[in-house]
């Protein structure tokens, strides 16, 4: 009984642990001009620091060029870790032209994938995005900054399945101590 016990909680962890997709199929566009136009946001920045918990990582950036989108002199990227999905990495201290998009997946501003502007041969990005958006203007002091939360420090050093365990069994012992107090109040009321 004991070790149907143990291979049950055993196999449901093996589970309910996350494992790393490979699969992520990138879109084509006809022409450059279309593939550089599908971001939600397009900026040149540097990233200064770097966030994982594990299944995604978030990046915080200084922003120095904005084409497209409200973006101030700070902001937050995510992205899925270690490859999962469509997620891709950056380097602090790199500076990247960025194109992403609203967050989805991750608790960021925006949220960047693997798959850039792509057609199929060979363009010069920068060039095609300047030509769809414009010269680059400097990120909007007005604009709202974001910054990595204190939340997502603490919790990137704890994996996601350990956390969960961790709330159930402070709900286990949350139920428990009900328990016990419900019979002693109601055995305390019933000898008097």
């Amino acid at each position: 009984m004991a070790c149907a016990c143990g291979l049950l909680i055993a196999g449901s962890v093996a589970v309910a642990s996350p494992g790393t997709a490979c699969a992520c199929s990138c879109a084509s566009s006809e022409t450059p001009e279309e593939a550089v136009s599908y971001a939600s946001g397009v900026f040149v920045a540097r990233a200064t620091d770097k966030v994982s918990d594990g299944f995604t990582d978030t990046y915080k950036f200084e922003v120095s060029q904005v084409f497209k989108g409200d973006v101030g002199s700070t902001t937050t990227v995510g992205t899925l870790a270690d490859g999962n999905g469509c997620g891709t990495s950056y380097q602090v201290g790199d500076e990247y032209l960025l194109f992403v998009s609203r967050p989805y997946q991750v608790d960021a501003a925006w949220e960047g994938y693997a798959c850039g502007p792509y057609t199929g041969v060979p363009f010069d990005i920068r060039s095609v995005t300047e030509k769809v958006y414009g010269p680059p203007h400097p990120p909007r002091e007005a604009a709202p900054r974001a910054e990595i939360s204190w939340q997502t420090r603490m919790t990137a050093g704890i994996p996601t399945p350990v956390l969960a365990v961790v709330g159930v069994v402070l709900v286990g012992l949350i139920g428990w101590g009900i328990l016990v107090f419900r019979r002693r109040w109601s055995r305390g009321t019933h000898q008097r």
